[in-house]
């Protein structure tokens, strides 16, 4: 029997290579899709869009096959977008696009410019981050492989230069480097693990830690950065399903719970203080004082909304952080940059003067050990 050369399973694994490529470009695609749609005025679908696509890039481009693809499911699922976005795009953004497509084109087309916004924003500190601080993962790699030579060559070279001196006659900083020679050599699988631990635990404590530590830990980078993001994109998310239903508490309830679909469990974490806020009587600006804005920026936020309501305070806040975020990154990453880069070469020059006083003390030992004979 003849089989074929892709089954469905070769089909899936090539529509979710496409979907991890193409989720780079979705920016990009957001914001062509919000223009789009704004411009249209409903005289065109969305079926047409992905049609069009379809037939412009062909089944040889990487847009063109996931245009086939999202129009077959766009019709399977009755329109429904997250559904046919499913897998492609981040569970997060999917949950607001459904949400914003429920409340018709307009919110669907700003809310589209808004996650081509925010994801730009994201990319743009991504770069500052890599470009800046590329310097000091080359400094802690350095450092890194420096104390792993300590018990592999410079101590034993030292030692093998300096043979003829017992191992009585050694003085207290031989002893010392010795010692930690052999801390390290017994010891490098729990280090290891431990410092492959620790950087695994940051990364997950940026979308998931909350309570006091994190409320410490949030005006610290990357911890900062990614409020700061997450801020951004709440404000103006929080704007845009304002505008398209009432203003009320009710309305007010309603929009959080519907941003709180796909969120992450620290920003969930601040959404729910927002609910329980409410469900103290506190409305207006004090339901958003949860510290998911720093105080400045809330204060600031509580002004404008006071004095122009609570809509036109959302997105002139997300406009001052969006303003202030890049720049503020940009200094904060070159200071984390040379607080980590003087680290490492406080702590290269140290074990470089170790190894000279080693050094001078051996040959003195040497000095000693033959005066004794």
């Amino acid at each position: 029997m003849k089989v074929p050369l892709f089954g469905a399973s070769a089909h899936m694994l090539m529509h979710r290579i496409d979907c991890w490529r193409f989720s780079a470009k979705r920016a990009d695609y957001y914001d062509y899709l919000a223009a789009l749609l704004s411009g249209m005025q409903g005289t065109r679908t969305l079926r047409d869009v992905f049609l069009h696509d379809a037939r412009r890039y062909g089944r040889s481009s990487l847009r063109g096959r996931l245009s086939q693809a999202w129009l077959q499911a766009f019709e399977m699922v009755g329109g429904d977008l997250h559904a046919t976005w499913n897998g492609c795009f981040a569970p997060s953004e999917l949950a607001l696009i459904r949400t914003a497509q429920a409340h018709g084109n307009a919110a669907l087309a700003e809310t589209l410019a808004a996650l081509s916004s925010a994801q730009r924003l994201s990319r743009q500190a991504g770069r500052i981050l890599s470009s800046t601080l590329w310097s000091s993962v080359v400094a802690m790699g350095l450092l890194a492989g420096m104390l792993a030579a300590v018990p592999l060559f410079t101590l034993p070279g030292l030692l093998h230069a300096f043979a003829a001196v017992p191992a009585s006659f050694h003085g207290r900083r031989t002893q010392a480097l010795s010692a930690f020679a052999g801390l390290l050599q017994a010891h490098w699988p729990l280090l290891a693990v431990l410092a492959i631990g620790g950087g695994a635990l940051l990364l997950w404590s940026i979308p998931n830690l909350g309570g006091a530590l994190r409320r410490k830990l949030d005006p610290w980078m990357p911890w900062r950065l990614y409020r700061d993001v997450q801020a951004l994109r709440f404000l103006k998310f929080q704007a845009i399903l304002l505008d398209s239903d009432g203003a009320g508490p009710l309305s007010l309830r309603t929009t959080l719970a519907m941003q709180k679909l796909g969120a992450s469990t620290w920003l969930a974490a601040h959404m729910d203080l927002m609910l329980a806020r409410i469900d103290a009587g506190l409305t207006g600006p004090d339901t958003f004082d949860s510290g998911l804005m720093d105080r400045e920026l809330f204060w600031f936020f509580s002004d404008m909304a006071m004095a122009r309501g609570l809509r036109a305070g959302l997105r002139l806040s997300a406009e001052r952080l969006r303003s202030h975020v890049i720049d503020k990154l940009a200094r904060r990453a070159a200071a984390l940059r040379w607080c980590i880069l003087l680290a490492c070469l406080g702590c290269l020059l140290a074990l470089a003067l170790w190894h000279y006083a080693v050094i001078d003390e051996l040959r003195r030992s040497l000095m000693i050990f033959y005066a004794s004979q």
